[in-house]
């Protein structure tokens, strides 16, 4: 029996949601589609733009930010994205770069970590969409650059995402290849058509841009798990109670009071941040998520990071054992299938987040940084007087910025270990 798939090639049924659970919300979403199709194709019209394959879109306006809350077409989607996140100047600012990029991965100038790191985690990309891993073995007639019979097996959007993050690790050597880079990529090429070149270029403006440092070899992505968690603190003070277990993870290191430590659920959000939300958003809503992105900035992903708090917040505050925690916000979003009710949820006027602005997240984030720097020179002092008391490697208890200076691609082996670590503090407390 075929496989029930979606409009993009992904299998309909998930861990959290049913093949006939989204059929139902996907009936009235496919007619909600429609209607947005048709004011889409008005507004194009209004501004002499073909509506026939765009690459080029209105100029921004509040009716135009209003369009992309609300969707832009699916088949127009990553055109709209590239047009509106600065494609086109990137692309025409650097003409070529990226296929001699590629000559230099041919010429062997890519280092074995990042290439075998890439090889690793190219067949673990979307092996849910039909594009990626097909139900029967992909044969490839291409006789140039993909006729090697090794990867005969291999479709050719693969192909083609190994070159987008092998060009892009010789680019960027500050961040070369790490965890989440091949699901933005590759989300990329399903709706760039498989244009290595723009995706490459978008996979940039993500990782400079809008997230810059977040997927670095010197991480910097607690910076903004930091400003996330005193948004939650200062929006949603019931939420922040049921959350911050601190003072748990404080118990029994050097710390008292500081702000180098995050709640143990800053783990899970630091995935939200780093993969755009894929893979703990279903498909659509991921979508709808990156429509906002690419015209709005990265001040999207904190307005849907507390939306998410927000729809959750019932199931949050019946909990009482802390440990049951982040299981639940894990939950929470893959669950959120109707990327309308979402979308609502951090647009409505009450008790929305819209009114966040761009300038509040980077005046927020450069206090962050700077508090960031003052705990680590706290951190180093306490390490070098614990070291010279007892005469060996003084290190301290890991806090969620020690990790900062870890390689990218250990996160999920550290960030589990750090969260055993503090379930087992919070059972000691609770006996």
């Amino acid at each position: 029996m075929p496989v029930a798939r979606d409009r993009y090639g992904f299998k309909k049924a998930t861990q959290n949601v049913t093949a006939d659970q989204y059929d139902v919300w996907n009936m009235e979403y496919t007619m909600y589609l429609a209607r947005r199709r048709k004011k889409w194709e008005a507004l194009m019209k209004q501004h002499n733009l073909p509506t026939d394959n765009p690459t080029r879109f209105p100029p921004r306006s509040d009716k135009v930010k209003r369009y992309i809350r609300k969707g832009i077409p699916p088949e127009w989607r990553g055109a709209a994205w590239f047009w509106y996140a600065g494609g086109t100047e990137k692309l025409t600012q650097n003409p070529g770069l990226y296929w001699d990029l590629v000559e230099q991965v041919d010429q062997g100038n890519l280092n074995e970590t990042d290439r075998d790191l890439i090889e690793r985690d190219l067949n673990r990309t979307f092996p849910d969409n039909i594009r990626f891993k097909p139900d029967f073995d992909p044969v490839s007639n291409d006789m140039g650059r993909d006729s090697d019979p090794t990867l005969c097996s291999e479709t050719a959007i693969l192909r083609a995402l190994r070159r987008v993050l092998q060009a892009f690790a010789i680019h960027n050597p500050g961040i070369g290849y790490c965890q989440s880079l091949n699901f933005l990529a590759g989300l990329l090429l399903l709706f760039l058509d498989e244009d290595e070149e723009k995706a490459f270029h978008m996979l940039s403006i993500i990782t400079t841009i809008h997230l810059p440092g977040t997927h670095s070899r010197v991480l910097e992505a607690n910076v903004d798990m930091g400003v996330l968690m005193s948004c939650i603190r200062e929006s949603m003070p019931a939420i922040w109670t049921k959350i911050d277990d601190v003072h748990l993870l404080n118990a029994g290191t050097h710390f008292s009071a500081s702000n180098a430590r995050l709640p143990t659920i800053s783990l899970a959000t630091t995935a939200w941040f780093m993969s755009l939300f894929v893979g703990n958003l279903p498909i659509e809503t991921v979508l709808r998520v990156w429509d906002s992105f690419y015209y709005e900035g990265s001040k999207t992903l904190f307005r849907i990071s507390l939306a998410i708090f927000k729809v959750g917040e019932p199931d949050i505050r019946s909990i009482n054992d802390h440990m049951e925690i982040f299981q639940v916000i894990q939950t929470i979003p893959r669950r959120l299938v109707d990327a309308n009710k979402l979308m609502e949820a951090c647009f409505r006027r009450r008790n929305g987040f819209g009114h966040m602005s761009q300038d509040t997240i980077d005046s927020r984030r450069a206090e962050r940084r700077k508090q960031h720097v003052a705990d680590m020179a706290r951190m180093n002092t306490l390490n070098s007087v614990t070291s010279g008391k007892s005469g060996k490697s003084g290190a301290l208890a890991p806090s969620v910025d020690a990790d900062e200076e870890r390689p990218p691609t250990s996160m999920r082996r550290t960030a589990s270990k750090r969260f055993k670590r503090s379930m087992s503090r919070k059972r000691t407390a609770k006996n």
